[in-house]
């Protein structure tokens, strides 16, 4: 029997070029080491051409990866074609080695013994020589794996834009892999690019994936059950932040080293969104302090309660814009007085909306916040809703109101900042309210209780200023020298004491009444049209006939101004003075307007 081998010379000057292709490929790593090697087969053969097909996995077939020639052959092939390719002419080698399997199909061979050995050792050598390589290019590619988390992490290092973050951690995936699709989902709302796919993950959203809660709560990666999809944990040293999913059909190709560097390239961007979020929460608390200190500083130089609301009104506007702001003082248990940009709160329906502010905040004890509130009050003319109790030596002085007609308009933190400078402001606005109703008490009439003809030209002359309309009644008792010429001067007096009474029944809380002077009176109705002050003379006139003791009767003129008119405080006095003087030419007991 006749034994044939293959020559250690001939098999030793093949492995000698597979090896030489390597080191050319190391040295030179733009060389195509796959026609080389293919190259050097063929030649250890002396066959006609090499084709070779790679399995792939999903399709559960081979497809087409090298033909050494132009010769047409199929593109995909099956496995159960491998019985008709193996016969006398043609060959099938078939190298495990990679983590795709390889079919080489030899061409034209003379299908003798010898060719037979050859095959054999074609077969050992390189797998041999592809598993050695492959280890090697997997060596070569974890320096430049870590160059590149280097420089990520040195971009990245210090930013406080979580934008910047996600841009560089989605361009570093993509350059990295070709043909690979990168979402996010993450937990918190950070600020984000427009064209890079991120979505808030709520644990009770039912298209959330199995594999994204395992990897979210272990910290682990996960594969989908295809392995088309790999899901990396987002995670920081103080907790995770979600989950970055990867969509390719390389996911099944990948290396241990390429897995490693998805997985690190996740814990980048964990650590730094983690310190893009705590340098700008810092910033922002800095800049709030800052904030506070300097509006502190203000309160504690003005002594004007405008002034204080003013300040209060543009710091709030920097924060929160397009919303309704104003301080509601407490007179008693009713919240009765706005001041701000709005007059809602003293119509009817601004005051139902705080009586049900008051349920809300605990009879105005506790601070109320909500993003959705007409939730629960459909009527109401606010989705956003902040309301701020003011507390002073254990005594509640007012609430301040911030709201907005559109929902979620207010973040936690403008909600603690607002919160913060109220609080700071409390002692300056309580000052203040106390420095005005000592101003209000020394402008008050002693005989009748009324404010001061001084005190009243102050409030229409600053309400002049920055209100809108406003009218002016002035009142004269008719005949009153005959009172104190028929009763005596004390009884003069207590027929004074009743007419003022009548008219602060009259204005309550929401009109200015006072002493004109002797027995001349006023009212001044801040935003009240000429209508409705000629209603509110009538009806003063009516009582005051009706209800005196000795019986007296009033004469009244009526002025109206608004802010279309070039009115001044001097020309509504005149006409006031004037239509009084003429309700006294007409037979007294009258009211005239102008």
């Amino acid at each position: 029997m006749i034994i044939l081998h293959v020559s250690k010379q001939s098999r030793g000057k093949f492995i000698e070029k597979l090896y030489r292709n390597m080191s050319d490929f190391i040295e030179n790593k733009n060389l195509n080491w796959i026609p080389s090697l293919f190259d050097t087969i063929g030649m250890y053969l002396n066959c006609s051409s090499i084709t070779v097909y790679e399995w792939q996995e999903e399709e559960s077939c081979y497809y087409l990866h090298y033909h050494s020639n132009n010769d047409k052959v199929p593109h995909v092939l099956m496995s159960s074609h491998f019985e008709v390719i193996d016969d006398k002419s043609t060959k099938m080698i078939k190298i495990d080695s990679l983590t795709n399997p390889w079919i080489i199909i030899i061409h034209d061979m003379t299908n003798s013994n010898m060719d037979r050995l050859k095959i054999e050792v074609v077969n050992i050598e390189v797998n041999k020589y592809l598993t050695t390589f492959s280890s090697i290019l997997n060596s070569m590619h974890m320096p430049l794996f870590n160059n590149r988390l280097l420089e990520l992490n040195n971009e990245l290092s210090g930013s406080i834009h979580t934008s910047f973050v996600f841009q560089k951690i989605t361009d570093v995936i993509q350059s990295t892999f070709h043909n690979i699709k990168v979402s996010y989902m993450v937990t918190q709302d950070f600020t984000i690019p427009d064209h890079i796919n991120v979505k808030i993950m709520e644990w009770n959203d039912e298209t959330l994936s199995r594999e994204v809660k395992q990897t979210f709560m272990n910290g682990q990666i996960q594969f989908n059950s295809d392995n088309s999809i790999i899901y990396l944990p987002i995670t920081g040293k103080q907790g995770n932040y979600g989950v970055i999913e990867i969509q390719s059909d390389v996911i099944l190709k990948m290396n241990s080293n390429e897995k490693y560097f998805l997985t690190q390239v996740a814990k980048v961007c964990g650590n730094a969104l983690e310190t893009a979020f705590l340098l700008q929460h810092s910033r922002n608390k800095i800049d709030q302090l800052t904030m506070i200190n300097q509006t502190s500083n203000h309160f504690n130089s003005k002594l004007d309660f405008r002034e204080i609301i003013n300040t209060l009104k543009s710091q709030f506007a920097s924060y929160a814009s397009d919303s309704t702001f104003a301080i509601l003082p407490l007179d008693g248990k009713y919240a009765g007085t706005s001041v701000g940009n709005d007059l809602y709160f003293e119509k009817e329906e601004g005051i139902m909306f705080l009586h049900n502010l008051k349920i809300y905040t605990k009879n105005y004890e506790e601070t109320f916040f909500s993003g959705n509130f007409k939730e629960n009050e459909p009527d109401s003319n606010f989705q956003s809703v902040i309301a701020v109790p003011m507390k002073h030596e254990n005594s509640l002085i007012g609430i301040v109101f911030i709201g907005h007609k559109e929902e979620y308009q207010y973040d936690y933190h403008q909600y603690k900042l607002m919160e913060s400078m109220i609080q700071h402001s409390v002692v300056a606005i309580a000052n203040t309210l106390q420095k005005e109703q000592l101003t209000k008490a020394l402008a008050v009439d002693h005989l009748t209780g009324l404010y001061s003809r001084q005190y009243l030209e102050e409030t229409v002359n600053n309400h002049m200023k920055e209100g809108n309309k406003g009218s002016l009644i002035l009142f004269d008792i008719d005949d009153f020298k005959q009172v104190n010429d028929s009763y005596g001067h004390l009884i003069g007096d207590q027929v004074l004491i009743q007419v003022a009474q009548v008219l602060q029944e009259v204005v309550k809380d929401k009109y200015i009444a006072a002493r004109w002077g002797g027995e001349e009176l006023a009212i001044y109705a801040q935003e009240t049209s000429l209508q409705e002050a000629i209603r509110i003379s009538r009806e003063a006139c009516d009582i005051v006939e009706q209800t005196t003791n000795p019986r007296v009767t009033l004469s009244s003129g009526v002025s109206f101004w608004s802010s279309e008119e070039n009115d001044s405080a001097n020309t509504i006095w005149q006409r006031s003075d004037k239509a009084l003087y003429e309700a006294k030419e007409r037979g007294k007991n009258k009211v005239v307007y102008k």
